[in-house]
């Protein structure tokens, strides 16, 4: 597995897709951040889940829900059954597929300030292990292309609420 975002990068397949919100970049990077455990994956959960169940079926970590922290997520922290390659705040989460699988995967948040709105990208890579990985990427591309529509589009919508949330409650007092 690549330890370099540049190796990742240069997969033979790559699926993603994109969204612009007016929220900031932190609000967005506090969406991204809390992926996986309970709060599942923001868009069409059946399908993770089902990735799961299969995983868990050939002996790997697919039913593994949880975090390694609590706080800041950096390289190396756990979020169910992927692996931190990269945690850059409010630009850059990079996460490692460690289900079972003919080949090496690597799912990318990319959050990009823009004037006046942040646009959050996120693109699966993946490097097959033979004719397996290729069918299984082919298998998994349809669902790649209208999950990330969806999950870019539901992880803004997550943080355009939580920034008009966070804008409506009352500031409490500073205390000396």
């Amino acid at each position: 597995m690549p330890t370099d975002l540049s190796a990742y990068r240069s997969f033979t397949f790559k699926a993603g897709g994109a969204h612009i919100t007016r929220a900031t970049p932190a609000a967005v990077w506090r969406v991204v951040t809390g992926i996986g455990g309970d709060n599942r994956y923001y868009a069409m959960n059946a399908l993770w889940t089902m990735r799961e169940w299969l995983d868990a079926l050939v002996g790997g970590p697919g039913m593994q829900r949880g975090r390694t922290t609590d706080g800041e997520l950096r390289p190396g922290d756990r979020i169910d059954s992927w692996e931190v390659l990269a945690a850059e705040p409010h630009e850059l989460l990079a996460l490692v597929f460690k289900m079972k699988a003919p080949g090496d995967g690597v799912l990318e948040f990319a959050i990009r300030a823009k004037p006046r709105v942040t646009r959050l990208t996120v693109t699966a890579y993946w490097e097959p292990d033979g004719l397996a990985g290729v069918l299984y990427w082919r298998a998994m591309q349809p669902a790649h292309i209208l999950l990330f529509r969806r999950l870019t589009a539901e992880i803004c919508r997550l943080a355009e609420a939580s920034q008009a949330s966070d804008r409506t409650q009352p500031m409490q007092k500073r205390t000396a």
